[in-house]
C-alpha cells in the first residue's frame, strides 16, 4: 500500500481510471491502512525533506508459555493522543531473537506534543476478497502501552510476553490452541453462516427436548426425524424399500460411504477381507452400547459382499474398562433378521462413533490443528505459509467453537445430557488416534477393486496436488531455503508437542490379519524422536537450519499430507455424514444390548439424546463456505484452481462433483 500511495503522490498513478465508488474504496483503504501524519511523511520524503529520526525504542517479544521469542513479527511505533487521534511514528520487523528496534522523529507526534508511546504488533496479512477484488487485510494482534511523555534518546518496552497460539495445558493430551491466544477469526462470512446453521437447528433441537421433559414418551422417533432434514438413505428407501439395509448397500457404503474403510485380508482365507472393532478399553456411560464385532467380506462381481458378522457384548451393567463380555455371536445371511440386526449394530458403531471420533475429529480436526499451531506459530516470512495457510487457517477456530457449543460444561450441548451419552474416553481415545499418525510415506490407499471409487478419487486429487506442491517449491526454492529457520521452529514444536508414538489405537487389535494395503498405515522405518522418555507420533521434517535434499523432500510430503487431508479427506468425511448417519433407524447409535428389530424403540437411544445427534450433525455440516473452485476469500492458489478444473472429466467420471471440494477444515 505504501509503494501505491508513493505512486499517485509521485503523478506515476492517475486516479482519474477509478470510478468515484473505486476511489472512496481506496481512500477508506487507505485511512484504514495508513494514518494521515504517516501520508504527510511520505510527501514530506517525495519533495527531498529529510525526516530526523533521533531517538529509538526497542523490545522483546516472546511466547507467554514459554519465553520462546517470536521472530517476523511486524511491529509500529504510534503516538497515544486523546480521543484515539494518534499519530503513526515508525515501524520494525521482531528478529530470529523476538528483539526489535525502531527509530523515529519525535516531532512527527504534533507541535508542541512530548510523545505518549505505544507499539501495535500485526501478524502476517489476511488475503481476501472484497467488493470483487483481492485485498490484504492487517491482522493487528495486540497493543502494548508505553510510558507517557518520553523524552529520552532509547526507551526500551522491556519483554513482552505475548498470548500467541499458546498450547492449552487443560488439554495437555494432544496439541490444542488455548482459545484466548488465537490472534484472528473465521473470514466473517464463514462465522455468520457458522452461527445462522447452529441457531437454526439449535431452536428446533431445543423444542424436542423440551417438549420431552414435558412428556418423556414424546416426541415419537419418527417425529424427531422429520423435524429435520430428509437424508439420503431415507429417500433411497422411498425409491426401493429395503435397498439402504442390502448386503450390497452394507458393502459399498463400507467401501465408499461415510468413514471408508482400510480392510485387512483374513489370515485363514486371504480372499476375503475384514474389519473389526474392540470396545473393551473405554470406559462407557451406559447411553450406548459399544461391542466388539468383527466383519468378513467377499469380493464378488467387483462388489464388496458381508458374508460374517461376529459381535461380542459386555454383561449386564459392566461400563469400566476390560469388562467381563458375554459369548461372542456370530451371524450370516442365513440368519434373517438377526442379520439384519447385525448389520445395524455394526453400522451404529462404525458411523456414530468410530466414524465421528476417529475418522472425523482425530485424523481431520485435531490431527490437523498441531500442524496449524505449528504453522502459525513459527512462519511468516517463508512461502510456506502462503502455501498452506489458505486450508489451515480456521481449523483452530471450528476447534474452539465445536468444543463451546458441544462440550462446555455449562453451555454445551452434550451438558444437556446428565450422564452424558458420548463416550468419556473420548479425548483419550482421539489421543490414541493421533500416535498412530504421522506424514511419513503417506499416500492414499490403492483401489481394491473396480467400483472402489473413494480410492481412485483420492489418488486423483494427490496426483494434483503433488503437481501443485512440486511446482510451488520449484518457483519458490530459494526463498523457502533462505527463511528455512522457520521450517526449523515449525518442525520442531511439531515434534516436541507430538502424542507418544502407538502401533494401535484403543478399537484396535491384533488379530493377525494384515493389512492389504500400507499406503495410510505407519511403516517407515524412518527413525523417530525420543523426548523426555516418549517416543514421539510426528516424525522431524528437518533437524537444522541449513536443509539438506531430504528435507526439502520432507517438506514437499508434509505439505501434501496437510493439503489431502484439510481438502480431499475432510470434504469427503464431512459431506457423506448426514446421508448416512442421521437416520436414526438406519445407523443411530444404539443401546440396551443393540440387537433389536428397527421399530423396537428399547435399543434406540434416548430421545434427548437422539434430538441432540441429529441436530448437531446437520448445524455443522450444513455449512456451506470454503471451497477450492469457488475461491471466495481468494486466497487459493490459482494454479491449483486450475489443476483440479483441468481434471474435471475425470472427477465427473467417477460421480464427484468438484464444487463441493473444500479449501480447508471450517466445520
Amino acid at each position: 500500500m505504501a509503494n501505491f500511495i508513493q505512486r499517485i503522490v509521485s503523478g506515476e498513478v492517475s486516479l482519474e481510471q477509478y470510478s468515484n465508488t473505486e476511489k472512496e474504496l481506496l481512500a477508506y483503504k487507505i485511512l484504514e491502512d495508513l494514518p494521515l501524519t504517516s501520508i504527510l511523511k511520505l510527501k514530506e520524503e517525495l519533495k527531498g525533506k529529510v525526516i530526523k529520526q533521533s531517538r529509538k525504542v526497542l523490545g522483546k517479544i516472546v511466547h507467554k508459555d514459554s519465553d520462546i521469542p517470536i521472530p517476523n513479527l511486524e511491529v509500529e511505533l504510534w503516538d497515544r493522543d486523546p480521543f484515539g487521534l494518534n499519530d503513526y511514528l515508525g515501524s520494525g520487523v521482531t528478529n530470529k531473537h523476538g528483539e526489535f528496534e525502531i527509530f523515529y522523529d519525535p516531532s512527527l507526534a504534533g507541535f508542541g506534543d512530548v510523545p505518549d508511546l505505544d507499539f501495535k504488533i500485526f501478524d502476517v496479512p489476511q488475503t481476501l476478497i472484497i467488493e470483487g477484488k483481492t485485498v490484504k487485510k492487517r491482522n493487528l494482534i495486540e497493543v502494548v502501552k508505553g510510558a507517557e511523555n518520553v523524552t529520552q534518546e532509547v526507551y526500551d518496552f522491556g519483554t513482552v510476553q505475548l498470548s500467541f497460539y499458546e498450547y492449552d495445558p487443560e488439554y495437555s493430551l494432544f496439541p490444542y490452541a488455548l482459545p484466548n491466544s488465537i490472534r484472528h477469526d473465521f473470514v466473517p462470512e464463514a462465522l455468520a453462516i457458522t452461527l445462522q446453521s447452529v441457531a437454526k437447528y439449535g431452536k428446533t433441537m431445543n423444542e424436542l427436548i423440551q417438549r420431552n421433559r414435558i412428556t418423556p414418551n414424546q416426541p415419537s422417533y419418527d417425529e424427531i426425524q422429520k423435524s429435520f432434514p430428509e437424508t439420503l438413505t431415507l429417500i433411497l428407501e422411498k425409491e426401493g424399500k429395503g435397498y439402504t439395509r442390502s448386503d450390497e448397500f452394507f458393502g459399498e457404503k463400507m467401501l465408499n460411504g461415510f468413514n471408508p474403510l482400510i480392510l485387512k485380508k483374513d489370515k485363514n482365507n486371504p480372499s476375503l477381507y475384514t474389519t473389526s472393532f474392540n470396545g473393551e478399553k473405554f470406559d462407557l456411560t451406559g447411553k450406548i452400547d459399544l461391542p466388539n464385532y468383527k466383519v468378513k467380506f467377499e469380493l464378488k462381481n467387483d462388489q464388496l459382499l458381508p458374508i460374517e458378522i461376529t459381535l461380542q457384548f459386555r454383561e449386564d451393567n459392566n461400563t469400566k474398562p476390560n469388562p467381563q463380555m458375554k459369548q461372542s455371536q456370530t451371524y450370516t445371511p442365513a440368519d434373517g433378521k438377526k442379520w439384519l440386526q447385525a448389520k445395524r449394530v455394526v453400522r451404529g458403531t462404525h458411523l456414530g462413533v468410530l466414524g465421528e471420533v476417529k475418522g472425523h475429529l482425530a485424523q481431520c480436526h485435531f490431527d490437523m490443528e498441531q500442524y496449524a499451531i505449528a504453522l502459525l506459530r513459527n512462519v511468516r516470512k517463508n512461502p510456506l505459509r502462503d502455501l498452506l495457510y489458505p486450508h489451515l487457517k480456521e481449523v483452530v477456530h471450528i476447534n474452539k467453537f465445536g468444543r463451546k457449543i458441544l462440550m462446555d460444561a455449562q453451555e454445551g450441548f452434550f451438558a444437556k445430557l446428565e450422564p452424558m451419552f458420548i463416550n468419556p474416553d473420548m479425548l483419550q481415545w482421539v489421543r490414541s488416534c493421533m500416535g498412530t499418525y504421522d506424514w511419513t510415506d503417506w499416500r492414499p490407499r490403492t483401489p481394491l477393486c473396480e467400483s472402489h471409487t473413494f480410492a481412485k478419487l483420492g489418488n486423483l486429487c494427490w496426483e494434483l496436488i503433488s503437481t501443485h506442491v512440486d511446482s510451488f517449491f520449484a518457483t519458490n526454492h530459494d526463498e523457502i531455503v533462505r527463511n528455512w529457520d522457520e521450517i526449523f521452529r515449525f518442525s520442531e514444536e511439531l515434534v516436541q508437542h507430538s502424542v507418544p508414538y502407538l502401533t494401535l489405537s484403543m478399537e484396535q487389535v491384533d488379530d493377525g490379519d494384515e493389512w492389504y494395503d500400507l499406503n495410510e498405515i505407519q511403516h517407515s522405518s524412518n527413525p523417530r524422536r525420543e523426548i523426555n522418555g516418549e517416543v514421539k507420533a510426528v516424525r522431524p521434517i528437518t533437524s537444522s537450519e541449513q536443509p539438506t535434499v531430504q528435507d526439502i523432500e520432507n517438506l514437499k510430503q508434509v505439505v501434501r499430507y496437510v493439503i489431502y487431508q484439510c481438502t480431499f479427506w475432510h470434504t469427503w468425511i464431512h459431506n457423506e455424514h448426514n446421508p448416512e448417519f442421521v437416520e436414526l433407524k438406519y445407523g443411530g447409535l444404539l443401546r440396551n444390548g443393540s440387537m433389536g428389530d428397527e421399530e423396537d424403540e428399547k435399543v434406540l437411544c434416548d430421545r434427548q439424546a437422539a434430538s441432540i445427534i441429529v441436530a448437531v450433525s446437520h448445524m455443522l455440516t450444513n455449512f456451506k463456505y470454503g471451497y477450492i473452485l469457488k475461491n471466495e476469500d481468494g486466497d487459493v492458489p490459482s494454479q491449483l484452481i486450475e489443476l483440479f478444473k483441468s481434471k474435471k472429466p475425470e472427477f465427473e467420471k467417477l460421480g464427484y462433483d468438484l464444487n463441493n471440494l473444500r479449501s480447508r477444515i471450517n466445520s
